[in-house]
């Protein structure tokens, strides 16, 4: 079991890196799928280490292909409104496959792993006793972890321009942005949870 966590820890640190890699020297716009199938599987080990519950306990297949679907779908739609609307654009994709591997791994699994830096925060804060309750600890989290994230992922992004935001503010895009992107998978994920 050990060894199953440290080549999972390994390979999601070495997806990582090599989409940091992409984006800083390749400038490479699909550098956003090896980085965030990275740090998805990175967040997931320290959240399901962290917490009293693993992500995705005793879930069936079909709870998987319900979880799945559900976000895929909501991510088309968020993505067809925020283009229609010039919030954002992609630069260099053209191509039906660059749509699905935008879709699937650059935006679905970035939502997860935005996600679990959201619940990763709130664990963490709720351990260290500093009398928060679980509420203050979420809203905490929500307000200071998930915007960083965006940062950072945002700063990786600026090296080679997977996507430009236009048409919104930085303001609301580091806040009210990267709080949907961490709170639409938690509520498809807290909608499945109760198919059981």
């Amino acid at each position: 079991m050990k060894t199953n966590k440290i080549t999972s820890y390994t390979i999601g640190i070495i997806l990582f890196l090599i989409g940091i890699f992409m984006s800083l020297y390749q400038h490479n716009p699909h550098f956003y799928t090896p980085f965030s199938i990275g740090l998805f599987i990175i967040t997931l080990n320290i959240y399901n280490f962290l917490a009293k519950k693993p992500l995705f306990n005793k879930w069936k297949m079909k709870q998987h292909l319900i979880f799945w679907i559900s976000l895929i779908v909501i991510c088309i739609i968020i993505d067809k409104i925020g283009m229609q609307l010039n919030y954002w654009y992609y630069p260099s994709y053209s191509t039906i496959l660059d749509e699905i591997i935008k879709i699937t791994f650059e935006y679905a699994v970035p939502f997860m792993y935005f996600m679990l830096m959201l619940l990763i925060g709130t664990t963490l804060l709720v351990k260290l006793k500093l009398k928060l309750n679980s509420k203050m600890s979420f809203t905490l989290s929500l307000l200071i972890v998930v915007p960083l994230t965006l940062l950072f992922t945002e700063h990786i992004n600026s090296f080679s321009n997977s996507w430009q935001v236009t048409g919104i503010s930085n303001l609301i895009w580091f806040s009210i942005g990267s709080w949907l992107m961490a709170i639409i998978p938690l509520i498809v994920y807290k909608f499945t949870e109760q198919i059981k």
